[in-house]
C-alpha cells in the first residue's frame, strides 16, 4: 500500500476545482495506491520534471512521482493543459 501526499502546487490545484471532481480524483488515487505497483495503471511522462508518471482521471491528468511508498501529486489538469509547460 503507498501513501499520497501533494506538493504545494498540487494541492493548490485539486482544491480549485469542484468538489464533486475532487471526490473522484481522491478516490481513484486511493483505489490506485492499494495496488501493490500503481504504475500498472499510470503512463510514463517524459520532459515533465518532477512528475515521471500520470494517471488518467476523466479529463483530468494527475502527474506524479513515486518516492519510496509515497505517491507524489505534482499536478492536476484537464487533458488540453496537463502537457504545456
Amino acid at each position: 500500500m503507498y501513501q499520497i501526499a501533494f506538493t504545494p502546487h498540487g494541492e493548490q490545484e485539486l482544491a480549485a476545482l469542484p468538489k464533486n471532481i475532487q471526490q473522484r480524483i481522491h478516490k481513484k488515487l486511493c483505489d490506485n495506491s492499494t495496488l501493490p505497483n500503481p504504475l500498472v495503471r499510470a503512463r510514463h511522462l517524459v520532459d515533465l520534471p518532477p512528475a515521471t508518471h500520470r494517471f488518467r482521471i476523466g479529463q483530468y491528468r494527475v502527474s506524479f512521482f513515486i518516492k519510496g511508498k509515497t505517491i507524489f501529486v505534482e499536478r492536476v489538469e484537464l487533458h488540453g493543459r496537463a502537457y504545456r509547460r
